[in-house]
């Protein structure tokens, strides 16, 4: 039986969830199993140990361009490795993250961006090509920092933050009840706790550990599904193909134990994480 992942009953919580912000997860994975794969994407192997140096690197780039008191940041970006380094390093910034849907159509972004009063966006290659024009014109932004593309129009690179050092804080002493997201419209989202809390719950749910290894079909990352698998310690091979034959031929290619795909065609907002036996049958 297949559980989505964030809708798993609050009984299944985990005991020993690590108190501070949602960025302990990286921290706690990089403790544990810092040798361990965390992501791969095609021929790129991240382990966690990298994933949380490169958390704090690009944290600091953050924290000396746009401070670190709460401000909302729009991160977007397709499946791949980039996001997971953004997101987690905007929490320990000690900002608020937007996570958005690479595939919002640009008016709606704009409107995004008003509603939000996002102060920066972090943006993977497709989506800043896409609302390239619109931010130019539109200038509600004041900082746009791009994932994986050239630097352009001085526009920095993620890459360019994050060689300044490393920033020194420890997640464990940060307020976990304070809001780690914001949602599409605005509206507060998660609380640090109440991320980890579905992390936990849905890595519970489906059977992850540090032995699992799940394949991602999805198109970009859910965000439950993202941290249930750094939560558990289980690699998260990148595929980003939704066709269902294919990312069961894929999955048996890497050596998957589970895989996650979209619960209808297209969407990026929800998911399913079955073992990949259960899938074949």
């Amino acid at each position: 039986m297949s559980t989505p992942l964030g809708s798993t009953p609050s009984s299944t919580a985990h005991t020993d969830m690590s108190v501070g912000s949602a960025d302990v997860l990286p921290r706690s994975a990089a403790t544990n199993w810092p040798h361990r794969a965390a992501l791969r994407s095609g021929p790129r192997t991240v382990t966690f140990a990298e994933l949380d140096d490169a958390i704090s690197r690009l944290a600091l780039g953050l924290r000396r361009r746009i401070g670190g008191d709460g401000l909302p940041v729009v991160v977007s970006a397709v499946l791949g490795t980039d996001f997971p380094t953004a997101f987690f390093a905007v929490l320990r910034s000690g900002n608020v993250a937007v996570p958005v849907n690479p595939r919002m159509p640009t008016d709606a972004f704009a409107g995004l961006l008003d509603t939000t009063h996002a102060g920066a966006v972090v943006l993977g290659r497709v989506m800043y090509q896409r609302v390239r024009p619109m931010l130019a014109a539109h200038r509600s932004a004041e900082q746009v920092l791009l994932l994986d593309a050239p630097a352009d129009a001085g526009h920095p690179t993620c890459a360019e933050l994050s060689t300044g050092g490393t920033l020194l804080v420890e997640p464990r002493d940060r307020d976990e009840n304070e809001f780690a997201t914001l949602d599409e419209r605005g509206r507060p989202g998660l609380t640090h706790r109440a991320l980890k809390a579905r992390a936990a719950r849905g890595a519970l749910a489906a059977g992850l550990d540090e032995h699992s290894v799940v394949l991602n079909a999805m198109p970009a990352h859910q965000l439950t599904h993202l941290c249930a698998g750094i939560a558990a310690g289980a690699t998260q091979v990148l595929y980003g193909n939704p066709d269902p034959a294919a990312a069961v031929r894929e999955a048996s290619a890497v050596g998957a134990t589970h895989l996650c795909r979209s619960a209808d065609t297209g969407t990026v907002r929800t998911g399913h994480t079955k073992t990949v036996a259960e899938v074949a049958s």
